[in-house]
C-alpha cells in the first residue's frame, strides 16, 4: 500500500493516477469514499456541506471518515496493491506529535493486520496550490479561495509540511 498525502490541490490525484498505471494498482481516494456522508453531516453541523477545515469537521467527522476509510484501503490492500490518495493532514501532525512514522501511526488507528506501507508527501508551492484549486473550480475548495490569506497562514504556511518530511517516507517536490 502507498498513501500519497498533502495539502489539498497539490498533485496527490495525478501522483496516484501515475503511481497506479505503473504498478497496476487500485486508487482509493478519499474524495470519492464518502462525499455524500461528509456533505450532509457539515451541512447540519455548520450549514456549510463543503467544510473540512473547521473544529466540528475535526472532531466530529474526521476521524471516523479516516477511520473507515484507512479500513477499507487496508482491506484491499490484503489483496491487491493499493494507492490511497488523501491529504492526511491531521494524521501527519499527530503522527510528528507522537514522534512516530506516518506509516506506524496509521497502523495504531486501525484493529487490522496492516499490509507493507510506503508513504510519500506531495510539496507543491502554495501559489500553484491556489492556481489548482482556481483551475478545478471545486465547491469544497470555495471557502479556501475565498479567504486565501487566511488559509494559507493557517495551514499551508504552518508547521505542517515540516512534519511531513519528519514522517514520511519519501517527498516529492511538485513545482
Amino acid at each position: 500500500m502507498t498513501v500519497v498525502c498533502g495539502f489539498p490541490a497539490s498533485g496527490k490525484s495525478t501522483a496516484a493516477r501515475y503511481l497506479a498505471d505503473i504498478t497496476d494498482a487500485v486508487i482509493i481516494d478519499k474524495d470519492t469514499f464518502a462525499p455524500d456522508l461528509e456533505e450532509s453531516v457539515m451541512a447540519e453541523l455548520t450549514g456549510n456541506p463543503f467544510d473540512r477545515d473547521s473544529a466540528t469537521y475535526m472532531r466530529v467527522v474526521n476521524p471516523h471518515i479516516y477511520s473507515a476509510f484507512i479500513h477499507q484501503a487496508f482491506a484491499v490492500a490484503s489483496r491487491v496493491p493499493v494507492i490511497v490518495d488523501a491529504p492526511f493532514i491531521g494524521h501527519v501532525q499527530a503522527a510528528a506529535g507522537r514522534r512516530l512514522s506516518l506509516s506506524d501511526h496509521i497502523c495504531s488507528r486501525v484493529s487490522m493486520t496492516p499490509p507493507p506501507i510506503r508513504t510519500v508527501w506531495i510539496s507543491s508551492h502554495p501559489n500553484q496550490i491556489r492556481e489548482r484549486m482556481s483551475d478545478r473550480a471545486a465547491e469544497r475548495d470555495a471557502g479556501k479561495l475565498a479567504d486565501w490569506q487566511t488559509y494559507r497562514a493557517n495551514i499551508l504556511d504552518s508547521d505542517i509540511e515540516d512534519s511531513a518530511r519528519t514522517v514520511v517516507d519519501y517527498v516529492v517536490q511538485n513545482y
